[in-house]
């Protein structure tokens, strides 16, 4: 048992490395992004207006800051800590989707799989780890990128309240909800890989069985299916938009990629009382975990085990393109 979970371990860290790159830097870098578009608007912004100043430039709506409530500030901290979360779970979901559509077909490619065959590892530990690496090490990869990001964004924020005279520490610092933002992004982790299981099983079966271009295989079969399907029961139901099939694909699509989604699309900003002590970030995470009370997820969860245990057995008995 020790000697298969240092196996396991040797593979998730093989994994990491080969994909350093992906899983670490692309989160640092949207980061830099962000920073740099925060301080390009602060410098080339003549004229700016908030609401709750009604200024005429950005160095007065910057100066009446300090009478804004904290309850205003910690709601509006937290919508932009959320909402940079939900830019990041989609830049995840993208990565890990590219990630685990050439998993097993680049390394048939490339010739490594033999490697990998000569080694005392099975390929049920093999598939098993790039999964585990798409479904735990690139998540938390970005929880890591995630919170450096924002704390280089709020130092930022804090020198340029510096330079406005404007105390960062009382007016920016103590109404950032760390804990709670954090803890959403990461169980939006959990609750994205959950729900995406399905769909990332079936990359990896694309990725095991392709000869070529598996992108086509992954992408273009389901909808190929799924067209035939719609079209199919609404010729024998006679009513064509019954079953919303592009809607549908459309809904679960966004489950997979911004969990968020289902807890801030709910609020009304406009009309929300800014209560201190409901947080919009607890909201969020109470949605997303009740979300995991579907019985879709199961029937989800039961496809992949399925899907998952193909790709194991094609990648046995198939060692090139």
């Amino acid at each position: 048992m020790k000697n298969t979970m240092t196996t396991f371990l040797a593979l998730l860290k093989l994994e990491f490395r080969e994909h350093k790159g992906s899983f670490f830097k692309t989160p640092i870098i949207i980061g830099i992004v962000l920073v740099v578009m925060a301080l390009l608007s602060y410098f080339t912004t003549d004229r700016f207006v908030l609401d709750v100043s009604g200024g005429d430039n950005l160095q007065l709506a910057i100066g009446s800051l300090q009478h804004v409530g904290d309850d205003k500030l910690n709601f509006a901290l937290d919508v932009f800590m959320l909402m940079t979360g939900s830019l990041y779970h989609l830049i995840l979901f993208i990565v890990i989707f590219f990630f685990l559509l050439g998993s097993l077909y680049d390394d048939r490619k490339d010739g490594s799989i033999l490697f990998y065959k000569s080694l005392p590892v099975s390929d049920t530990q093999t598939v098993l780890s790039k999964l585990i690496t798409a479904t735990l090490v690139a998540p938390g990869c970005f929880v890591v990128g995630l919170m450096i990001s924002h704390i280089l964004m709020f130092m930022v924020i804090s020198l340029i309240l510096l330079l406005n005279g404007l105390n960062p520490v009382t007016l920016l610092w103590l109404n950032i909800s760390f804990i709670e933002n954090w803890g959403a992004f990461m169980v939006g982790c959990l609750v994205q890989a959950l729900w995406a299981l399905p769909l990332y099983g079936w990359l990896m079966f694309a990725s095991s069985v392709a000869k070529r271009r598996p992108f086509l295989l992954a992408v273009f079969a389901p909808l190929m299916a799924g067209f035939v399907w719609y079209w199919y029961n609404a010729l024998v139901n006679l009513n064509l938009f019954k079953f919303g099939f592009f809607q549908t694909v459309g809904m679960l699509f966004a489950k997979a990629t911004t969990p968020f989604a289902t807890g801030i699309g709910n609020q009304d900003f406009e009309n929300m009382d800014f209560d201190p002590t409901a947080h919009s970030s607890g909201e969020v995470i109470y949605s997303m975990l009740n979300g995991l009370m579907k019985v879709e997820l199961l029937y989800g969860l039961l496809f992949a085990a399925v899907v998952v245990g193909l790709a194991v057995y094609i990648r046995r008995y198939r060692n090139t393109i």
